[in-house]
């Protein structure tokens, strides 16, 4: 099996993957900063692998920020 430079196929896809609350949203813009300071055009896309994927992680994102302004 060909990789996709062998193909020719312009562009890299990176995967972040993590817990709630773990940092990736972090790490991803110090990575776009990084890339775009190099002059590497960057393409962000934000992607859920199921709308039931999606469903959970907004309900549990709700809960979790409703459980930080009751503590707050």
């Amino acid at each position: 099996m060909k990789t996709f430079a062998e193909l020719n196929f312009p562009g890299r896809l990176i995967a972040v993957e993590g817990l709630d609350g773990s940092g990736k949203s972090t790490q991803i813009y110090l990575l776009k900063r990084w890339l775009e300071a190099e002059g590497i055009k960057v393409y962000f896309s934000s992607w859920n692998s199921s709308e039931l994927v999606k469903s959970a992680t907004s309900k549990g994102k709700s809960a979790s920020c409703s459980r930080r302004r009751r503590s707050a």
